[in-house]
C-alpha cells in the first residue's frame, strides 16, 4: 500500500436533537493507547457528559478497529460510528461523540442517526493529510554537496529533512518508495561516487 489518509488535527461540531447535546470530537491516533488519551482530552473539556462514545481506526496500513457504545444501547452508538469512519477511508483516526441527555428519549434509530450523523458531521469539516511509502536514507557530505543534493531532492523527498551540521552535514532523507533508485542516482553523481546511499529501511512519512 503506498500510502493513506488520516485527519491532520482536532475537530468538533455540535447538534441539538429533542434537547441532547451531540457534540462530536475527531483527531489523529497512531494507537490504540491514543483512543485512551483522546478520550481523556474530552472527558476534560466536557466534564458530566452522559456518554462518551467512541470509534477509532489505527496502526496505518494495518488497521486495526475498536468502538464503543458507552452505555447506549447495544449496536446504537459505536458500530453506527465505526460504518462511517470506515467509509470515510481514513485510518490513525479516532471521533468521539458526547451526549448530554435532554431528557427525551431518541429511540434505537433516532440514536443510530444522531450518532452516525455526528460522526460524517465532524469528519467533513476535519482536515486532511496523506501519509506516503518513503525509504529512509541517512547521509553525510560536505556542505556545498549537500546544498545540491537537498536542491536536487526537494520534488521526492516527504517531510523536511533532518540536519546535523558539524565538520560535514549529516541529512536524514525520506524519500518517496517509488523514487529511490532517483535518490541514490542524485548522490552519486553529487559526490562523484564518494558517498553511496543506502537506505536503513521504510516507514510511512506524513506530506505535510
Amino acid at each position: 500500500m503506498s500510502g493513506y489518509e488520516s485527519v491532520s488535527g482536532y475537530s468538533e461540531c455540535e447538534v441539538k436533537i429533542k434537547g441532547s447535546r451531540f457534540i462530536s470530537c475527531s483527531g489523529p491516533c497512531p494507537d490504540e493507547a491514543g483512543i485512551g488519551r483522546f478520550l481523556e482530552n474530552v472527558r476534560s473539556r466536557y466534564p458530566s457528559a452522559t456518554h462518551y462514545c467512541y470509534a477509532a481506526i489505527f496502526n496505518g496500513t494495518d488497521r486495526s478497529e475498536r468502538f464503543s457504545d458507552n452505555g447506549e444501547p447495544s449496536g446504537t452508538a459505536g458500530r453506527p460510528m465505526m460504518d462511517v469512519l470506515r467509509n470515510s477511508g481514513l485510518t490513525d483516526t479516532v471521533v468521539v461523540v458526547v451526549r448530554y441527555f435532554g431528557g427525551t428519549l431518541l429511540g434505537t434509530g433516532g440514536l443510530v442517526q444522531a450518532y452516525s450523523g455526528g460522526t460524517k458531521d465532524v469528519l467533513d469539516i476535519a482536515g486532511r493529510t496523506e501519509s506516503v511509502l518513503c525509504k529512509v536514507y541517512r547521509i553525510t557530505v560536505g556542505y556545498s554537496e549537500y546544498g545540491h543534493i537537498s536542491a536536487s531532492a526537494a520534488s521526492i523527498s516527504v517531510g523536511t529533512p533532518a540536519v546535523g551540521y558539524g565538520s560535514a552535514v549529516t541529512v536524514r532523507f525520506c524519500i518517496r518508495d517509488e523514487e529511490s533508485d532517483r535518490f541514490e542516482e542524485i548522490v552519486r553523481d553529487v559526490t562523484k561516487g564518494t558517498v553511496k546511499a543506502y537506505s536503513s529501511g521504510r516507514e510511512y512519512v506524513p506530506k505535510n
